[in-house]
C-alpha cells in the first residue's frame, strides 16, 4: 500500500511502480488496461526503470534519488524540479525532455541521447525525510558542492543549458554541438574530447576548464575570457593544417589523376595524397578513393558513407563522428587513429582478396573508437588489437575471427563469447 510522507511526497514500492510501468507500456502500444504513467511528486529512489518504456511521463517534483534508468526510454519526459542525484541514465534515449531544476548531482549520464533536451535554470529540488520536498535557486543548491554529473559520450546535441550549472561535471566526448549554454556556468568541467561545434557558449564562465582535444568550429565563446583552460588540440575555425583551397591543383583534377592512377595500376596519373590536411567541411562522398593516403590528416565530422576507400591509408588521423555507411573499407589502416563516435553502420570492412593466396586485412590497431557504431558490419578478421572500444556497438555485427587482444571493451555492446 502506498504511503504518504511529509511534503505531499507519495511513497512507492517496486512492485507498484512495475504495475505502473507495464500498464504504461500497454498504453503506448494500444493494448487493453493501458493506463498513461502519472508518477508527479512520488519517491521512487533507488528503484528500477532499466530498460523499459517511460516516454510522455510527468515525473514533476518528484524523488529519484539513485533511481536507476539505464537503457530506459525518456523520450519527453518532465522531470522539472526533480531530485535526481545519483541517478543512473547511462545509454537512455531522453529526447527533448524537461530537466529544468533538476537536481543532478552524482548522476549518470553516459552514452544517453538528450538531444533538444531542456536543462535550463529553474528552481533545484532535494528531498529531506523531515522537511519534505524543497527548492532551492540553482546558486543555493550548488553552493553545497559541485556538479559532477556524468555525461561522458552523452548526445546533447541542440540542448538547452541556457543559465544552468554544471560544476566539476564530466562531458568527456560528449555531442553539445548547437547547445545553448548562454550565462551557464561549467567551471571546472572536463569537455575533453567533446563536440561544440556551433555551441552558443555566450557569457559562459569556464575557470578551470579542460577543452582539450575538443570541437569548437562555429562555437561563440570569447578566448579572451578564459581562465585557466586546457585547449592542447583542440579544433577551432582555423584551420589545424594545410587546407584543401592549399593543395597544388584543384581537388577535382588531383581526383580524377587519383583514378587514371588506378585504373592504370600505378602506370599513369598519381595516387591522391592528403597527408596533414585540415579536410574539415569538404564534400568528398560518393567518390572512389581506393588507396588513397591521408595520414595525420584531419576529417573530423565529415560524411564518407557509400564509398570505395579500400586499401586506404589513414595512419593517426582524426575522424572522430565521422559517417561510414555501407563504406567499402576492407583491408584499410587505421591504426593509432582517432574515430570517437564514428558510424560504420552496414560497413565492410572484412578483408580484401588480392587473388587465392593473398587478401589484406583491416586494421584499427590502437585507434581510439570509444561510442563507435559497427551495428550490422562485417568485422570478419578486423584488427582491433590495442584499441579503445570502450562503449563501441557492435549489435549484429559479424565479428568472426576479429582480433582483440589488448583491447579494452568496457562498457561495449558486443558478445564476448564469440571474442578472441
Amino acid at each position: 500500500m502506498v504511503k504518504k510522507k511529509k511534503g505531499g511526497i507519495t511513497t512507492l514500492t517496486q512492485h507498484e511502480l512495475d504495475e505502473i510501468i507495464a500498464r504504461h507500456e500497454a498504453f503506448h502500444t494500444g493494448r487493453s488496461g493501458g493506463v498513461h504513467a502519472k508518477l508527479a511528486h512520488h519517491d521512487m529512489s533507488g528503484l528500477d526503470f532499466s530498460g523499459r518504456d517511460m516516454s510522455h511521463t510527468d515525473f514533476t517534483g518528484s524523488v529519484l534519488h539513485g533511481a536507476n534508468f539505464e537503457k530506459a526510454k525518456l523520450d519527453f519526459c518532465l522531470f522539472f524540479a526533480c531530485d535526481l542525484r545519483r541517478a543512473n541514465f547511462k545509454n537512455a534515449s531522453m529526447l527533448r525532455v524537461d530537466l529544468r531544476g533538476a537536481s543532478l548531482r552524482g548522476a549518470i549520464m553516459t552514452g544517453a541521447d538528450l538531444t533538444g533536451a531542456d536543462l535550463r535554470e529553474g528552481r533545484f529540488a532535494t528531498y529531506d525525510p523531515q522537511k519534505g520536498l524543497s527548492f532551492q535557486h540553482d546558486k543555493e543548491a550548488w553552493s553545497e558542492g559541485p556538479g559532477n554529473v556524468d555525461m561522458r559520450g552523452a548526445n546533447l546535441e541542440s540542448v538547452k543549458m541556457a543559465s544552468s550549472v554544471a560544476i566539476n561535471s564530466n562531458f568527456e566526448e560528449a555531442n553539445l554541438s548547437k547547445a545553448k549554454i548562454v550565462h551557464g556556468n561549467m567551471s571546472g568541467a572536463n569537455l575533453s574530447g567533446a563536440n561544440l561545434a556551433g555551441a552558443d557558449l555566450s557569457s559562459c564562465e569556464m575557470s578551470d576548464v579542460n577543452l582539450s582535444h575538443s570541437n569548437l568550429s562555429g562555437a561563440l565563446i570569447n578566448f579572451s575570457d578564459l581562465v585557466n583552460v586546457d585547449l592542447t588540440g583542440a579544433l577551432t575555425d582555423q584551420a589545424a593544417g594545410k587546407t584543401i583551397h592549399q593543395l597544388p591543383v584543384s581537388f577535382e583534377d588531383m581526383v580524377r589523376s587519383h583514378h587514371i592512377w588506378l585504373k592504370s595500376k600505378g602506370i599513369e596519373g598519381r595516387r591522391l595524397d592528403l597527408t596533414g590536411y585540415d579536410l574539415r567541411g569538404s564534400t568528398i562522398s560518393g567518390t572512389d578513393l581506393t588507396m588513397m593516403i591521408a595520414e595525420n590528416a584531419i576529417l573530423y565530422g565529415l560524411d564518407l558513407s557509400h564509398m570505395n576507400l579500400q586499401v586506404a591509408q589513414f595512419r593517426k588521423s582524426d575522424l572522430r563522428n565521422c559517417n561510414f555507411l555501407a563504406s567499402d573499407l576492407r583491408g584499410s589502416d587505421f591504426t593509432e587513429a582517432k574515430m570517437v563516435g564514428s558510424k560504420f553502420f552496414h560497413a565492410h570492412l572484412q578483408p580484401l582478396l588480392v587473388d587465392e593466396k593473398r587478401s589484406l586485412k583491416t586494421s584499427f590497431y590502437k585507434a581510439n573508437l570509444r561510442y563507435a557504431d559497427f551495428t550490422k558490419s562485417d568485422l570478419r578478421q578486423v584488427n582491433f588489437s590495442g584499441a579503445d572500444l570502450s562503449f563501441a556497438d557492435f549489435t549484429n555485427a559479424d565479428i568472426v575471427e576479429a582480433s582483440f587482444e589488448g583491447a579494452n571493451l568496457e562498457g561495449a555492446k558486443i558478445n564476448l563469447d564469440l571474442v578472441r
